[in-house]
């Protein structure tokens, strides 16, 4: 059989824009095949749908894993639909130093009641949670309407079982950066007694390696507060020392600790003229010859070609140096898209999908 010469010879492939696959699913003429949800004859190693269908987990391949810093972004442009899926702290129109709302913090909050839910009722406990003092997504009332809350895949529970889930979760306020150290230090000394206490089973206490969650929210917008009072340079000093001792609890915790970050300022530079641009695909993007920009430090996004920098300031920067697993959200075509723009220590890097929990 004669063999085709140019085989070998091609050019590399390019690879493609996930937007462009959200496109193509919803086209009707389309192969189903191309659907986020429905994929069962494709590799989807790609795909985020199993890693939300178990959560946090103490296995080294999961995304949501203990032993590594997890940091949930929004991307800063097109629509504010995006804010509901990570947290924005909202300031008020006339001072800043009035009461922060915030919207829903549906990913990070989802996983943290899906972890609720596993644990078993003990002594200890199982989520930390540090948080601006006014920033609302982690209100006990709203954690306990989530736990209650059922949908296809689960139940709700009781309200007796949700408030006996919530006593296990430490709530932490802080009002500047450097409460934010000191609450770090507070769950340190508190996660230490509890590996101490592990390490000494009895036969009324059989060994446990359950998952346990701190989730900081909030921080990069605490550290602005200093770069406000000083400079950019001690600003994201300080900020670089407190993401040094969270990735330091981590790993000393490896087999049992979550940590989540929960940005709230949003990566990227804020253009108003990407709302009115036509938005390019990925077909668009390298179809015909397009150049498209690359982004900071080698990391390219999905959401748009466009994108000059996903961390334009020494603040930004600083805060993504700090972060194992980076998960970025945006709005694409009306879907809340997922993408892993950073793994360090794993193989998730690029893994996205569409957030319809």
């Amino acid at each position: 059989m004669a063999s085709n010469p140019n085989v070998y010879s091609a050019d590399p492939a390019f690879p493609v824009l996930a937007d462009s696959l959200l496109r193509q699913s919803e086209s009707r003429t389309e192969e189903p095949a191309l659907s986020y949800n429905k994929t069962p004859n494709s590799n989807t190693n790609w795909s985020l749908e199993e890693d939300w269908i178990k959560g946090i987990q103490p296995i080294k391949e999961a995304i949501f894993r203990c032993g590594v810093v997890l940091g949930f972004s929004r991307l800063r442009m097109r629509s504010r639909e995006s804010d509901e899926y990570i947290g924005q702290v909202r300031l008020p129109p006339r001072n800043w130093l009035l009461l922060l709302k915030a919207d829903s913090v549906k990913i990070p909050r989802y996983l943290l009641t899906k972890h609720l839910r596993s644990i078993t009722p003990s002594h200890e406990p199982s989520a930390f949670i540090i948080h601006p003092g006014n920033f609302e997504a982690f209100a006990p009332r709203t954690l306990l309407n989530d736990l209650q809350s059922s949908s296809q895949d689960r139940p709700g529970l009781s309200r007796e079982e949700s408030i006996q889930k919530l006593d296990s979760v430490q709530l932490l306020p802080v009002h500047n950066v450097f409460h934010a150290a000191q609450a770090i230090g507070k769950v340190s000394d508190t996660l230490q007694g509890i590996k101490e206490d592990r390490e000494q089973p009895t036969e009324s206490k059989p060994p446990t390696h359950a998952p346990i969650v701190l989730i900081v929210a909030g921080l990069d917008y605490l550290t602005e507060g200093v770069i406000r009072a000083s400079n950019p340079a001690r600003g994201a000093a300080l900020l670089s020392a407190t993401l040094r001792t969270l990735t330091k609890l981590c790993r000393v915790h490896a087999s049992h600790l979550s940590i989540i970050l929960v940005n709230t300022n949003g990566l990227g530079t804020m253009n108003s003229e990407w709302d009115k641009a036509p938005q390019s695909t990925g077909n668009h993007a390298y179809g015909d010859g397009a150049t498209r920009q690359p982004l900071d430090e080698g990391i390219h996004s999905i959401f748009n070609s466009d994108v000059p920098s996903l961390f334009p300031t020494l603040l930004m920067k600083t805060l993504d140096q700090g972060i194992d697993t980076h998960l970025l959200v945006c709005d694409s075509r009306g879907e809340q898209v997922v993408e892993v723009i950073k793994d360090r220590v794993g193989t998730g890097l690029g893994k996205w999908g569409t957030w319809s929990q």
